[in-house]
């Protein structure tokens, strides 16, 4: 049966034992990948005197590991490698700058306007996702962004990049563990999780042990999963999923009709339009 832990406040402590049921078997979890597009393109509710632009939001992720998992540790450093954030950001100590999707995304693309790398992990699995933010007429172009940062990931991790992104980590890490109610909540969720709770010392020395081929390896491993799509927002030049899961399968990772898409959306004025939705 599933660990749990079981709290009330305000009813009294003799009625609650008595109307709390014992959980059923968890069910086995296993990854499939998959899509879910939804496509809105009205504009957003204005919150100040400047209207907010109509974007297209998209997230591209592969299955990680458990919180569990020998790999968990690995993949939080490569999801501090990764970092990113709104392309307005401003800099600042440990604020990530130096990260592959600030570097090689934001810094690059003006038309992005966020980029950010998420490690999701769950007690028998993990998801880890890139998600980024851009105007409608880009849809196709940042798909194509997403997807070679996920295969550049397998191709090396330099010393540098990896030593700063653990730096980071570490530093996020023991800053957090200075306030006494967030101790409170690591002590918490660590025993539930697994039953006693790693020091700081111990999680430090963890991701001090990361190495870049640890990290390639992980990557590797991760691509050779179905890949998961979300996206929402306007989606007519967004590709759909079967042409994003055909183009991982290319060691360039290139959209096969890109110069068809280009095309198309160069005839935008006569109606034709690419992407998911039909006419």
């Amino acid at each position: 049966y599933q660990r749990r832990v079981r709290g009330s406040s305000g009813i009294n402590a003799e009625y609650f034992p008595s109307h709390v049921t014992e959980g059923s078997p968890s069910p086995i979890v296993q990854y499939t990948g998959g899509h879910c597009y939804k496509h809105d393109d009205s504009p957003p509710p204005m919150i100040g005197p400047q209207e907010l632009p109509t974007l297209t939001h998209v997230a591209i992720g592969f299955e990680s590991s458990s919180h569990q998992a020998e790999d968990y540790v690995k993949f939080c450093v490569l999801n501090t490698l990764m970092g990113g954030g709104g392309s307005f950001s401003a800099g600042g100590p440990g604020k990530g700058m130096y990260t592959r999707l600030y570097l090689q995304v934001l810094n690059r693309y003006h038309w992005i306007y966020s980029a950010l790398a998420l490690n999701h992990p769950y007690q028998e699995t993990g998801l880890f996702t890139i998600n980024g933010s851009c105007h409608p007429n880009h849809g196709w172009d940042i798909v194509q962004v997403l997807i070679k940062q996920f295969k550049e990931m397998g191709q090396g991790i330099n010393h540098g990049e990896l030593e700063r992104a653990k730096t980071q980590l570490k530093s996020t890490l023991l800053m957090n563990l200075e306030y006494r109610n967030i101790i409170l909540e690591d002590i918490g969720r660590q025993v539930v999780a697994s039953g006693h709770r790693k020091t700081a010392p111990e999680l430090c020395a963890m991701i001090d042990s990361v190495t870049p081929h640890q990290i390639s390896e992980i990557v590797m491993k991760m691509l050779k999963n179905r890949p998961s799509v979300g996206a929402f927002g306007d989606l007519k030049y967004v590709p759909s999923f079967e042409e994003i899961e055909a183009a991982f399968e290319r060691e360039n990772g290139e959209l096969t009709n890109r110069i068809t898409h280009f095309l198309l959306r160069g005839a935008r004025g006569g109606g034709a339009k690419t992407g998911l939705i039909k006419h």
